[in-house]
């Protein structure tokens, strides 16, 4: 057996490591590597989009976690929720009760290498070249630039760990030695699967009546409500309306969705009857479909104005192994949003709602600027006349998503798109290489974009779990907040079988609602 590298740190080690779980397993594949391991510090955000890339690649993956003495590796499906639980039981100061982690650990699910004892070299980055781009994360963490930390080298004034990666190259994954320990942790690690189906919570419906049956009753009086004194007699719109109406239901049945369209129906319900709010009329292609239509989902009939239901839901993407849920976003006062994941924790309970995490990137226009000022590159009205060259992601996504996947760079477009701008800066060669006086600083910031640098609670997601979400997704702390909220992201989430809404805190609503309410004179 070949040797393989255990211990990386990716960038979901904020602004420690650089990695990116793709990267690691293309290497690992690219060098026959057996298996790929990371251990990020005191957190498994990564650990889905990790699994998925070695898979992808045919390797084994190895999920750990470094804690501040000892790092942890899953030895298999027990063990990954024994990690699980050693991340969720962690503070919001990052510290652990040492007889938890003992007794976990003593399960004899994970394997566990003290700091002063692991036979393993740590990486941060994949390439020795990206050194460079490892130091600029560095100076973001430690609030300082490159030049101030030149000078304290000098000075012989920085600490002796901080020091090496500022003057070593050699943080990056490099061959070396089979150990009988690295040998150990290889046979001792199954080949395991976290993923899951879709996995919804129970929702009772009322009379005994079976989902399906209760979703059924519920689309046919809506469609006497709704739609019967439009179509009156005509035979031809009838038949358009039952076509439809049929043709969505099989799709629902097919995929098993009943229980996710009634839930978000109830949360929709419970706003407009029992909160006496207002609740958006349907965002997006979530309007396309008839029977969210016919059972209070969405305010908009989608035969009368012509939307696909496809475009709101594609039965083609799911597969026998993976079957997709729908996105419907619920838009509800900005001032009610938390009363309404209240409603959602007293019914389906607490530990099995949560709202999730969401890292910030360095992207476009931030990633030019950090190179920049970490540079010291050029003062700040230069940086401001750079920067407003590179425009959002939003604005220019249809035209990212027509470039190569190696060239999809909010900078490089900058630098296509809008090259008498930046000409002074930088352009773009013929060759398509990049050339001017800071054309070290562009493609340096063509590297770091899509790093984290920051986390944070996600705007709208909300995750349900039929599960304590404890068990089975890590919860992590906030600063300066006792709440604990799930540490994955979206996709990774609902890879896992948890089952995700999106509930979005909207301020128009509530002057609607105001408006309303002095029309009414209240």
């Amino acid at each position: 057996m070949n040797w393989f590298p255990l211990k990386n740190f990716t960038h979901y080690s904020l602004l420690k490591g650089f990695s990116k779980p793709h990267e690691l397993a293309k290497i690992c594949a690219d060098n026959d590597y057996p298996a790929c391991g990371i251990a990020d510090y005191k957190s498994i955000s990564g650990a889905v989009s990790f699994h998925q890339a070695c898979k992808k690649v045919g390797i084994k993956p190895i999920i750990g976690c470094s804690f501040d003495n000892t790092t942890v590796y899953a030895k298999n499906k027990d063990g990954w929720h024994d990690l699980i639980k050693m991340v969720s039981m962690t503070d919001e100061n990052g510290k652990m009760q040492t007889d938890i982690a003992r007794d976990i650990i003593s399960r004899n699910n994970l394997i566990a290498l003290e700091k002063s004892k692991d036979s393993t070299k740590p990486s941060y980055y994949v390439k020795k070249e990206h050194a460079k781009l490892h130091r600029v994360l560095l100076c973001s963490a430690l609030k300082t630039t490159l030049p101030k930390i030149q000078t304290k080298i000098r000075k012989k004034d920085l600490d002796a760990e901080v020091l090496e990666y500022f003057t070593k190259d050699n943080k990056c994954i490099t061959k070396g030695k089979l150990t009988t320990g690295l040998q150990y942790i290889y046979d001792s690690c199954e080949e395991y699967e976290i993923l899951n189906p879709p996995m919804l919570p129970k929702f009772v419906c009322p009379k005994g009546l079976s989902q399906e049956d209760y979703l059924t009753d519920m689309a046919r009086k809506g469609y006497t409500k709704l739609v019967q004194s439009t179509v009156g007699g005509d035979k031809e719109t009838k038949k358009i309306y039952g076509d439809r109406f049929r043709k969505e239901l099989q799709v629902i049945k097919d995929a098993d969705l009943f229980g996710y369209f009634l839930i978000v129906q109830d949360i929709i319900r419970h706003i407009e009857k029992d909160m006496g709010c207002l609740a958006g009329p349907g965002r997006g292609s979530a309007a396309g479909c008839l029977i969210s239509y016919l059972i209070g989902i969405t305010k908009i009939d989608p035969v009368e104005h012509d939307l696909l239901f496809e475009r709101f839901y594609n039965a083609g993407r799911n597969t026998d192994g993976h079957v997709s849920l729908p996105d419907i976003d619920m838009d509800v006062p900005g001032k009610r949003r938390d009363d309404v994941i209240d409603y959602l924790k007293d019914t389906y309970g607490n530990e099995h709602v949560s709202q999730m995490i969401t890292f910030g990137r360095l992207q476009g226009r931030s990633a030019i600027k950090e190179v920049l000022r970490i540079n010291e590159a050029c003062s700040f009205s230069e940086m401001n006349v750079i920067t407003k060259s590179v425009p959002n992601e939003a604005d220019i996504s249809d035209q990212l998503a027509e470039m190569d996947d190696e060239d999809r760079s909010i900078i490089k477009w900058s630098l296509i798109n809008r090259a008498d701008e930046l000409r002074d800066f930088c352009h773009v060669t013929d060759e398509g290489k990049l050339e001017g006086d800071y054309a070290e600083y562009f493609q340096q910031a063509i590297d770091i974009e899509g790093t984290f640098k920051t986390q944070g609670k996600h705007a709208a997601g909300v995750v349900i779990s039929k599960d304590k979400l404890k068990n089975v997704c890590p919860m992590v702390a906030q600063k300066g907040s006792t709440e604990k909220i799930a540490g994955l992201e979206m996709s990774d989430l609902e890879a896992l079988g948890h089952v995700k809404f999106d509930v979005l805190g909207i301020n128009l609503l509530d002057k609607l609602m105001k408006i309303k309410e002095l029309k009414n004179g209240k």
